[in-house]
């Protein structure tokens, strides 16, 4: 049985093909459209390229699909081509059939939060918190809070209302999405926040607490006029900073708005805990890419399984809508596929393409000869050298997993400060992942799971944060990357001999990107990017190049020392 999945919603569109209940690709369409978010691309999202990229995956074409499955907030541009055969099911029961249906769990309680989902029924009414059970193939929805959405409200219309078109009562997603807009962040770069919490005290931690009300049976509760108050109260604390004070105050700002998301997440978590009385929790929608978050339920309420799949945001319902086309609409059971699951979901690129897109670029790079390419990469980290990774099928979700990534020695805290300036061109405060491999992860990190995504935030244990210096936020935690041989055999070997040089089992881990651009897909992708941003190496499938002294921006051709030695202002706030 083939099924074709389509998710987003006005952003982050993607497609999923499963076939037999199991996920075979997956892609985003901003990884082909070359566009962030897919925002702004407007008509052109009709041509669902994402659809067409998984279907020559897996040497199909449209015909032999059994099914479309898609969510009811996608623009209807975007699945235009399937307008006569798709099925759309409600946006909040895709997400909690992607945070389910993948996980290793016969059954489970699934949280889902984010901005906003589907209409409920009333005027403007859209539901923002859904709660539901998982027991097999079925899924059972507990209950819902919902909001009133200011695009469909005529006080949004109202100069002098304070509210604006963005505004969302009784949503979780959106009181964090307010304060992210308020401290000068853009759409959908709540990640920010998150990074730029630890530097704030708890300045306004009481007063944030006057802007919303949650229960003890998992109501959220925030007024379109406590909505008004927190903007206004945001821009008042700004108003009165001066300069030099400003990042402190965006950073207490921050800091604030996630201690109470935390709070927010926790009690609804314990709520639904008591409502089911499962030990396995599943966790979906945009809110839960917050992984500073995710570890608070997991240390804070009774469950002891936590899973999020990569692709928790609107880009992942394409996987919940395939696979619940495949459970439910197409009645067939479920059954244990994917375990651990795979976030390597995009196609392979083989020797000859590769080989062609070098080609296109011959006149800027040189092949590096090696014996042993893992091994000489670790050489090249441990000299502190900044290398771009392309292997394999590209990793879906926001963070790089080793397969699309770009690559440092931990040791050495300047790299951290290197590469947002010099590499990613982005806000100094911003941390990277540490990559750990999975047998070393407890001595490193105080964490009794895996955390294979990147959406969980433990601390340091005592003394390995100054070992791994550019991976150790300013709160001594890291968002680890758990390296499993299963999973990811050609990263973890890398780490293998990475740690057999330095004694040290982590790499610097970040994605294949220059600020604002998507994750590399493609061959090509890599090679372009690698020539426009400030990286010493590419391995490319099992070949290491370098830029030639002639060509490019390399530093071989300006003489400069090696990545990580030396480095230009961080960029400014």
């Amino acid at each position: 049985m083939n099924i074709l999945g389509l998710g987003g919603s006005i952003h982050d569109y993607s497609a999923c093909l499963v076939r037999d209940g199991e996920v075979r690709c997956m892609m985003e369409e901003e990884r082909l459209a070359r566009v962030k978010h897919c925002l702004g691309l407007g008509g052109k999202v009709f041509r669902c390229r994402a659809a067409d990229y998984c279907l020559q995956a897996e040497g199909l074409d449209a015909g032999s699909l059994d099914l479309v499955v898609g969510n009811d907030l996608i623009d209807p541009v975007y699945y235009m081509k399937y307008a006569d055969r798709i099925q759309l099911i409600n946006h909040h029961l895709a997400h909690a059939a992607s945070g389910f249906y993948p996980s290793p769990y016969p059954s489970a309680a699934v949280l889902v939060a984010d901005g906003r989902g589907s209409f409920t029924g009333f005027p403007a009414e859209r539901e923002t918190v859904s709660y539901y059970f998982g027991n097999g193939s079925e899924l059972t929805e507990i209950k819902k809070v919902s909001g009133t959405d200011t695009l469909d409200f005529g006080a949004a219309h109202d100069s002098e209302s304070g509210l604006t078109d963005a505004d969302m009562s009784n949503s979780v997603g959106g009181f964090y999405e307010r304060v992210t807009t308020e401290i000068g962040f853009g759409l959908l770069q709540e990640g920010k926040t998150m990074g730029l919490s630890p530097y704030g005290t708890a300045r306004h931690t009481d007063a944030f607490g006057s802007f919303y009300s949650m229960d003890d049976e998992g109501n959220f509760r925030q007024t379109l006029d406590q909505v008004k108050e927190l903007r206004m109260y945001i821009r008042r604390t700004l108003e009165a900073a001066e300069d030099p004070e400003k990042f402190q105050a965006k950073a207490d700002l921050a800091y604030a708005v996630q201690h109470h998301m935390e709070r927010i997440l926790v009690k609804a978590c314990r709520y639904l805990y008591n409502a089911t009385g499962s030990r396995n929790l599943c966790l979906a929608g945009g809110v839960f890419l917050n992984s500073v978050a995710n570890y608070e339920i997991l240390r804070q309420t009774p469950f002891e399984h936590i899973f999020v799949q990569p692709a928790a945001g609107d880009a992942g319902t394409a996987i919940g809508s395939a696979l619940y086309g495949f459970h439910v609409l197409g009645g067939r059971p479920r059954t244990a596929v994917n375990i651990p699951f795979s976030p390597y979901q995009g196609k392979s690129y083989g020797p000859d393409e590769c080989a062609k897109a070098a080609g296109a670029f011959e006149d800027r790079i040189e092949r590096v000869e090696a014996a042993d390419v893992s091994v000489k990469t670790a050489e090249l980290l441990a000299e502190g050298r900044i290398v771009g990774w392309f292997q394999g099928r590209s990793e879906i979700g926001p963070r790089a997993l080793g397969n699309r990534s770009i690559l440092a020695d931990p040791r050495q805290a300047a790299m951290k400060d290197t590469i947002n300036a010099r590499i990613k061109h982005r806000e100094h405060f911003r941390p990277f992942a540490p990559a750990v491999l999975e047998e070393r992860q407890a001595d490193f990190f105080d964490l009794g799971c895996p955390s294979y995504y990147m959406l969980l935030v433990p601390p340091f244990l005592p003394g390995k944060g100054e070992a791994t210096a550019a991976v150790c936020h300013e709160d001594r935690t890291g968002r680890v990357q758990t390296v499993s041989r299963r999973l990811n055999p050609r990263f973890h070997e890398l780490l293998v001999h990475f740690e057999s040089l330095t004694g040290i089992p982590v790499l610097l881990n970040t994605s294949f990107n220059d600020n604002g651009e998507p994750i590399v897909e493609t061959p090509y992708d890599a090679i372009s990017c690698f020539l426009r941003i400030d990286l010493d190496y590419l391995v490319l499938n099992g070949t290491i190049y370098k830029k030639r002294k002639e060509g490019g921006a390399g530093r071989e051709k300006s003489g400069e020392t090696p990545s990580g030695h030396a480095g230009s202002e961080a960029c400014p706030f």
